[in-house]
């Protein structure tokens, strides 16, 4: 009789030593799933070990160790186990500042391919990686080594919108549902006050904002508090203030919701930064 395997969760997160808009994370899981979630950073996540499966670009995939996969802010993914065994991964979260600082200051910065292949990126990445975590690299090296890798995946895989005027009418309204969820995530939205905003019918809102965005409008405002709870416990604040200024029903709601995002309780993470 097949034997079943003891559960497999650790995650963790670490600020880079050179700069607050550099964080680390290092998870190991084997039956976890991670609900579909966005992030305000660039993202850039190695598959160390094992197979994951990923919901990217609005599909599924599969992957395994020596991938890249490079996720823009604001993109919509998720990943779990593919096998009972499990999968390990490392990634990086990059502020937009930085990244348009690296871009010469450009605006309006995304990734071109949601997988990059290229051993020799993913060796300095993972070296990295590990170096930082260990301890076991200077500031001034983890700065150097990390601009130069982050110059490489910006030469190889990055786009730039220049024309504004380029998106459909039907990108403007999701872009500008987002600002204003994003804008008031702290209140008690409805589906008629956004459609008011937008001077659409809410029901042809719910289709289009699900079609585009492959999520609800209340699961994204619900990730945007994540988000935002995310900036307070790294900052100390309680977890119970947190629940409150970012419209969690109570310190229960946000446990929850906080908890299938990230993998971790909010005052585990919290732990990680304070």
């Amino acid at each position: 009789m097949k034997k079943d395997l003891d559960l497999i969760h650790n995650a963790k997160f670490w600020k880079a030593n050179i700069k607050e808009d550099i964080t680390f994370f290092d998870g190991h899981f084997n039956r976890f799933e991670f609900d579909k979630h966005v992030h305000e950073e660039y993202t850039i996540t190695l598959v160390q070990d094992g197979n994951m499966k990923a919901f990217l670009d609005g599909f599924s995939h599969s992957f395994n160790e020596s991938a890249i996969l490079t996720i823009n802010p604001d993109e919509v993914h998720a990943c779990k186990t593919e096998h009972e065994e499990g999968y390990k991964y490392n990634s990086i979260y990059f502020k937009q500042s930085l990244v348009e600082e690296l871009c010469e200051g450009k605006k309006d910065i995304f990734f071109s391919k949601s997988v990059l292949e290229n051993k020799e990126i993913y060796r300095k990445l993972t070296s990295i990686v590990s170096k930082d975590e260990k301890k076991q690299i200077s500031q001034l090296e983890l700065e150097c080594e990390l601009i130069e890798v982050m110059k490489s995946i910006v030469n190889l895989n990055t786009n730039f919108n220049t024309n504004t005027s380029s998106l459909t009418p039907h990108d403007c309204l999701i872009k500008k549902a987002k600002e204003y969820i994003n804008d008031n995530f702290s209140l008690n939205l409805t589906l008629d006050d956004i459609s008011k905003e937008l001077s659409v019918s809410k029901y042809h809102f719910l289709r289009l904002f699900k079609e585009k965005t492959y999520l609800s409008p209340h699961n994204y405002l619900m990730l945007r508090r994540i988000e935002k709870a995310k900036q307070f416990l790294q900052k100390g604040d309680s977890i119970i203030n947190t629940a409150y200024e970012c419209g969690f029903n109570d310190q229960s709601h946000l446990h929850r919701r906080f908890k299938a995002i990230t993998g971790l309780t909010p005052k585990n993470y919290q732990n990680f930064f304070n």
